[in-house]
């Protein structure tokens, strides 16, 4: 049975966001969509029951990855969206310098 998200719904935003991004966090999550912690663990944890993500907890972070397919979106794609997408652009777009660069030696 496939599930289908308004675009609008955190649960929406989260799935949207983890097709986009990898790896992420539960932090990075809430940074992303400007959420309170509290509700994007909420959403995470139905999206988990619901069989679409896996959690992948260590000492200090929570991974959140994608472990279905099974979904589909309605609505359409909301502001806060396409804020996040240009935030991840910046990020893309920033980078180290190549090794050659930053030569300690010479």
């Amino acid at each position: 049975m496939s599930h289908i998200f308004d675009t609008s719904s955190l649960e929406g935003k989260i799935l949207l966001l983890l097709v986009e991004v990898y790896p992420v966090t539960m932090k990075d999550i809430s940074n992303y969509l400007n959420e309170s912690m509290k509700r994007v663990e909420r959403s995470v944890q139905i999206l988990a029951k619901k069989g679409l993500i896996g959690l992948e907890p260590l000492p200090d972070e929570i991974f959140v990855t994608l472990t279905s397919g099974d979904f589909s979106f309605k609505g359409k794609e909301t502001e806060q969206l396409k804020k996040v997408r240009e935030k991840l652009k910046k990020q893309q777009d920033w980078h180290l310098p190549d090794d050659e660069d930053n030569v300690m030696y010479g």
